[in-house]
């Protein structure tokens, strides 16, 4: 080996290019979320849902049993146990509270932190650095919808004995808490670039979803028509559930006009968390 004197020394080595720069970003986030104060009390509420469920697909099961009679009666197909289950407005308004909880400082304190500099100082692009954040919201989005509805299922297979499901309805399964999960995820993402006060970002992400069923029940009272629902994030969501599992849609106009909104705000919010960062990274 050389022996080189004191002094400075041009580097001989290269970066090995990597997919997974993002990776370190994702598990101290998902740490981070973990060890928040109320972090159990929050994931508790949120498999709530789950074990409510999970009783009444249990109930049905059972003739003799008469907990939660109503809930079951209405679970008559796979499809409606689904859709009810993922479309339900206590578990959409948990996962409202989830997105606050997990992503509403993930970029707004890197904001007031000014580590930008930091981030980009090391080979690590803006993709790694937005895929990294919002794979940290992704992940408890999903584990408490898409881990419990294939849970429900294999339990319903279970206590049924039937191994039988429509591949629509499997479908639906999957494909419905990756459409919630990632425009709530992409939304939170973006309102966090707008301030580095988080105060602020949380209060505007209950605000959007607040706001726009509100807005949607006074536009239906002027104008009379379901068509309002299309600006309200519960209401599309309530219609996309009806759509993807092909049950009753709860508002007079088609269902599939409910998915337009869903991916209208995933791209909007990427645009837009891509350009603040952009501008945030130039003037650091």
């Amino acid at each position: 080996m050389e022996i080189r004197q004191k002094g400075y020394s041009r580097w001989q080595g290269e970066f090995t290019p990597s997919r997974r720069h993002w990776l370190p970003i994702t598990r101290n986030g998902i740490r981070s979320v973990f060890k928040k104060k109320y972090a159990k009390l929050v994931f508790s509420l949120c498999a709530s849902t789950f074990f409510v469920f999970l009783v009444a697909v249990y109930a049905s099961t059972k003739p003799e049993l008469k907990i939660l009679g109503e809930l079951v009666r209405l679970l008559k197909s796979d499809a409606e146990l689904f859709k009810t289950f993922y479309s339900n407005g206590f578990l959409t308004f948990m996962l409202v509270i989830l997105s606050v909880f997990s992503g509403a400082d993930l970029v707004a304190a890197d904001l007031k932190s000014k580590a930008f500099p930091l981030y980009f100082a090391r080979p690590l692009s803006r993709f790694d650095y937005l895929a990294g954040k919002l794979a940290v919201i992704l992940f408890y989005l999903l584990a408490f919808t898409l881990v419990p509805g294939i849970l429900l299922l294999l339990f319903k297979m279970l206590f049924s004995g039937s191994l039988a499901v429509a591949p629509g309805v499997l479908l639906a399964i999957v494909a419905f808490p990756l459409v919630e999960s990632a425009c709530l995820a992409a939304l939170t993402l973006a309102l966090s670039s707008l301030s580095p006060n988080v105060k602020f970002v949380q209060i505007a992400i209950f605000l959007v979803y607040i706001f726009s069923n509100n807005l949607a029940q006074i536009l239906r009272a002027i104008f009379k028509s379901d068509y309002a629902f299309l600006v309200s994030l519960p209401g599309n969501i309530q219609q996309l559930g009806a759509f993807l599992f092909g049950v009753r849609p709860a508002y007079g106009f088609p269902a599939w006009l409910s998915l337009l909104l869903p991916l209208a705000i995933t791209a909007l919010s990427l645009w837009l968390l891509a350009w603040r960062i952009r501008k945030a990274e130039a003037s650091a």
